[in-house]
């Protein structure tokens, strides 16, 4: 991960702690089937996420690392795509 990810992904938290949660008047705070509500947790806990997400253009990808890695072709080593 690069400096500006990094940075990026920084900001995001530091944003996220300084705003609260609140749904509008008309939302509702559901949990999903099965979920039980524990409350909420003391600001000085970490918590580590997970998160998921669809992968998509694999094929794509790996033409990609396989042109950036062969040093036959005209993209060999070029990874700033």
């Amino acid at each position: 991960m690069g400096p500006r990810a990094c940075l990026l992904g920084l900001l995001a938290l530091f944003v996220a702690g300084k705003c609260s949660y609140s749904p509008e008047p008309d939302q509702q705070r559901t949990l999903p089937p099965g979920w039980v509500s524990l409350g909420r947790v003391d600001p000085e806990e970490e918590l580590s996420l997970t998160f998921a997400l669809r992968q998509q253009n694999l094929e794509r990808l790996s033409e990609l690392v396989q042109a950036v890695s062969d040093p036959g072709s005209s993209r060999y080593g070029a990874w700033d795509w």
